[in-house]
């Protein structure tokens, strides 16, 4: 099983999966609920 991080969105405060890789990249995560695509820095929560 591969590595997986856990974002909370800052919208509708669902958590989902994304890459680890991710992280720290620049890219925006999509939200797969609410379709909000929002910055690392937004997400009130992010487990590794």
């Amino acid at each position: 099983m591969g590595q997986a991080v856990e974002v909370t969105c800052p919208t509708c405060k669902k958590t989902f999966v994304v890459n680890p890789h991710m992280l720290g990249s620049g890219m925006n995560f999509h939200c797969p609920y609410c379709d909000l695509y929002f910055p690392e820095k937004d997400s009130p929560k992010i487990r590794k």
